[in-house]
């Protein structure tokens, strides 16, 4: 059995980002833990918001029952030693044989202290680990860089349960054309399709993948 981490930022990040993949994984037989490095609250608009709450219902309706909050303050990832993020990721004693999460390209200096995290817990001393990074909606052309996605995933029978886990978010979902819309979710994944050949997609950069990892997912 596989073990696969989801290590995002803030809570949404798993559902804009991998949520479709997330479902799909979740039918098969792999043990699913994700991790979100904030404390799941924004201080930083105009009014305090805590989506902890949203967090498990939505993680739930993806099919993640095991779900740890780290506890650092949300866009202030920076002034925390990032070797104090990535022990906590250790202690959480789950050894990945995948660790799924953000793309270095993004323009939130959150998402990319996670992605140099992952690379972190998952040098392979005693135990391969493949990384995947996925890019959340805009976030890499507001940075003006590019993500350049070397491999897709099928969502055609999952992109309903994407949206459906994103309306769980009372808080963060958007009107249309705002890319946290579940408008938005639905034209991506049909662009990303277009791209691959299937009619929903999700992309993903590959940073490293072992074979034997790649066909027990195929399985």
């Amino acid at each position: 059995m596989l073990n696969i981490l989801i290590l995002v930022a803030h809570a949404d990040d798993e559902v804009l980002g991998p949520g479709g993949f997330i479902t799909k994984l979740a039918k098969k037989n792999v043990k699913i833990k994700l991790a979100v490095v904030s404390d799941g609250k924004i201080t930083v608009r105009n009014k305090f918001v805590d989506n902890t709450r949203h967090l498990f219902s939505a993680a739930k309706q993806l099919g993640i029952n095991d779900i740890t909050i780290l506890d650092f303050k949300d866009q202030k990832f920076d002034t925390y030693p990032i070797a104090d993020i990535a022990n906590a990721v250790s202690r959480l004693n789950f050894d990945p044989d995948i660790i799924i999460t953000h793309s270095k390209t993004e323009l939130n200096k959150d998402h990319r202290i996670t992605f140099e995290v992952a690379k972190i817990i998952s040098r392979p001393k005693n135990n391969r680990c493949s990384i995947l990074c996925f890019e959340i909606p805009n976030n890499s052309f507001w940075n003006q860089k590019t993500f350049k996605p070397n491999f897709f995933v099928d969502i055609t029978k999952e992109i309903k349960n994407k949206i459906l886990s994103l309306k769980k978010y009372k808080n963060e979902i958007k009107k249309y054309p705002h890319p946290c819309s579940s408008e938005s979710l639905e034209l991506i994944a049909k662009y990303q399709g277009f791209l691959c050949g299937y009619k929903y997609a999700e992309a993903y950069e590959i940073i490293r993948l072992y074979d034997e990892h790649l066909f027990y997912l195929k399985k």
